[in-house]
């Protein structure tokens, strides 16, 4: 019975003993990890003739410093954290727009998208 003690007591050791260097299999995986801003929420839309007007909720906290909105091939950087943003002068057809916010290291968050379609005359 005392031999059978001593072995179950070595088994324990050895499989905690193991258990150690576990966290080697993934500390390469740590280094140079993205780092995204915080997204917009509730992005809408309201349309007018030949213009849209987009409305969102901004993240909390202060990790965000910009919006910058990306109409098919144009960016519109902003200066600051705004919520609402008139597009005027548009074609009427449809829109594919995406709402970013941009930290102070210039990193993009996951965009926010809505498809927009401006009314014609």
């Amino acid at each position: 019975m005392k031999t059978l003690k001593i072995i179950g007591f070595l088994f324990v050791a050895l499989f905690f003993t193991n258990c150690e260097g576990m966290d080697e299999n993934y500390k390469d995986y740590l280094t140079n990890v993205k780092v995204y801003s915080p997204r917009v929420t509730d992005l809408t839309v309201v349309s007018g003739l030949k213009e849209v007007t987009l409305s969102w909720k901004n993240p909390q906290g202060k990790i965000a410093v910009k919006n910058v909105i990306m109409l098919q091939d144009s960016t519109i950087m902003l200066d600051g954290l705004v919520e609402t943003y008139k597009l005027t002068n548009l074609e009427i057809k449809g829109y594919a727009v995406s709402v970013y916010t941009l930290d102070k290291f210039d990193n993009y968050s996951v965009p926010a998208t809505i498809s927009i379609f401006p009314n014609g005359e």
